[in-house]
């Protein structure tokens, strides 16, 4: 008999599994001193942790968006110059953070930037990209999804902000579908069973369709959360194949 899953109605995680582990949060440089500030990414973390019953060990990535900022009008090195600065003082003070309380494993936190997660994937992403972007092409409710999503940003529908969107939910999707090597120092990624994408706010409209999608027919079997998003704002996890995009 086929599960049915009631659409729409999510609600916060009871307990994280036993197993180990990757939760993984993208920093949006335009929020990375407000609601992605060291002390909210703080406070995220504790209430992630109150999820833990029993772990073999739970890592947490950090992955900074600079990279994908340069699909803008600003001058690179006016951008270089202030995400460097950002990035370098958002990292030190969330581990100053980290230091002052003793219950936390310093190496189970990674910080990388985007560029270097495309990097160390650069086997995966190029194949997997042209794929969603001939979905954007040839599929017009995808392409609606991604143009709302842009317009929601305040980025217009230009080609720039188009890419930045398909960029951003292209490595979301692969790294839950366990296409993609996350290199975490705590969590190996022969040793990780599940991993989760956390941040403030609502999913992408696009993102869930790609999921729903899933044009690539990834399946990540072992990963109970290969089709969720985690909420930090509202503290809810979605699940994609229950979300109904267009209530």
């Amino acid at each position: 008999m086929t599960k049915e899953f009631l659409k729409n109605r999510f609600f916060d995680i009871n307990k994280l599994p036993t197993t180990e582990g990757i939760f993984f949060l993208g920093i949006s440089m335009s929020r990375i001193g407000n609601e992605q500030s060291p002390e909210k990414c703080f406070e995220y973390l504790k209430h992630l942790a109150s999820k833990i019953q029993y772990t073999d060990g739970i890592g947490m990535e950090m992955w900074y968006g600079d990279y994908l900022y340069f699909h803008s009008e600003d001058p690179a090195h006016t951008l270089r110059d202030r995400f460097k600065e950002q990035m370098i003082s958002h990292k030190n003070a969330f581990i100053h953070l980290l230091r002052k309380d003793r219950q936390w494993t310093h190496k189970a936190f990674s910080f990388k930037t985007f560029g270097q997660i495309l990097l160390e994937n650069s086997d995966v992403f190029p194949l997997a990209y042209k794929t969603v972007r001939d979905l954007y092409t040839n599929d017009q409710t995808f392409r609606k999804h991604v143009e709302q999503d842009c317009l929601a940003a305040g980025h217009g529908t230009g080609e720039m902000a188009i890419n930045f969107i398909l960029e951003e939910i292209s490595m979301f999707y692969l790294s839950q579908k366990g296409a993609f090597r996350l290199k975490n120092t705590f969590v190996t990624d022969t040793e990780k069973n599940w991993t989760l994408q956390a941040y403030p706010g609502k999913p992408l409209k696009s993102e869930a369709y790609l999921f729903q999608k899933n044009p690539l027919d990834l399946h990540n079997p072992k990963n109970p959360y290969e089709d969720c998003y985690y909420d930090l704002d509202k503290k809810i996890l979605y699940d994609y194949r229950r979300m109904d995009i267009e209530e």
